[in-house]
């Protein structure tokens, strides 16, 4: 499926700002978008937790560390893992934190959340083998040369209300959000631990901007890698179909109460 018609799962986790500095989510057109991010996300897409919780908008991922939804803890996994820099010893942390950890398998356990529930543009194993390729496009390189967010199509806002509704299949659970329904695994769902050289990481969020990266050279035993990464984020095969399950994917850095980084879709063939 083309990368663009997942964005619309996510277009309820887009957040604006209220006079309070709390957030006030936008109204969703596809019905089935919002069903899935409900039971998906169940805290994250909750306007009365986030309001009793006084959360502002940087707050919001933080506060799903301790959540049992896996795809929560994607999200903040992928936020706590996220390169502040754009030096190798950055990537190499990233790397870590991204590779040692639960992250993986929290991608695969929401992953699963979505098939419970209905979703039905892609397989179960076809989502499983681009799930592995995009693992192995993050993880393999040594050292790594470019931040995880490259891997990611840049999103289109303005897109989404020109993509299709979704249609829900077979939901074996509905209205059920019990983790156990879809993911039974006992992995701990946490970053990896970033050690040696890579503790020398910058800290601190400064690509306030949202400038994308662009790595001044391609080792050449990951050229081709690089150049699968970059057709499976754009949703296009090398047949020039559309067709892969875009497996859901946001990061989320803060500034000033804006959100500089929303939603991102990895669409992998």
């Amino acid at each position: 499926m083309h990368s663009s018609t997942f964005l619309a799962v996510f277009t309820a986790l887009v957040s604006t700002t209220t006079a309070d500095g709390n957030i006030g989510r936008r109204a969703v057109k596809d019905p089935v978008a919002t069903y899935l991010t409900r039971v998906c996300y169940p805290l994250f897409s909750n306007d009365t937790r986030d309001t009793a919780l006084r959360l502002r908008i940087k707050d919001i991922i933080p506060s799903l560390a301790n959540s049992p939804f896996p795809c929560e803890q994607q999200l903040y996994i992928e936020d706590v893992c996220t390169a502040n820099g754009t030096t190798e010893v950055d990537f190499l942390a990233e790397q870590q934190c991204l590779c040692t950890g639960g992250y993986w398998t929290a991608r695969e356990a929401c992953n699963s959340c979505f098939f419970a529930h209905g979703y039905q543009n892609e397989t179960q194993e076809a989502a499983a083998s681009q799930l592995s390729a995009l693992s192995t496009a993050e993880c393999s390189p040594s050292p790594p040369f470019q931040p995880f967010t490259n891997l990611y199509p840049s999103p289109n806002i303005s897109t989404i209300s020109l993509t299709p509704s979704l249609t829900l299949g077979n939901d074996r659970f509905p209205n059920n959000t019990a983790v156990s329904n879809y993911y039974t695994g006992t992995a701990s769902l946490t970053p990896g631990a970033i050690t040696g050289e890579a503790t020398a990481r910058q800290t601190s969020w400064t690509n306030t901007g949202g400038v994308r990266f662009t790595p001044t050279s391609t080792p050449s035993q990951f050229s081709s890698l690089v150049a699968s990464s970059t057709s499976l984020a754009t949703g296009t095969s090398s047949t020039g179909t559309n067709g892969a399950v875009a497996t859901p994917c946001v990061g989320v850095k803060a500034l000033g109460g804006m959100v500089a980084g929303v939603v991102g879709v990895v669409a992998l063939l």
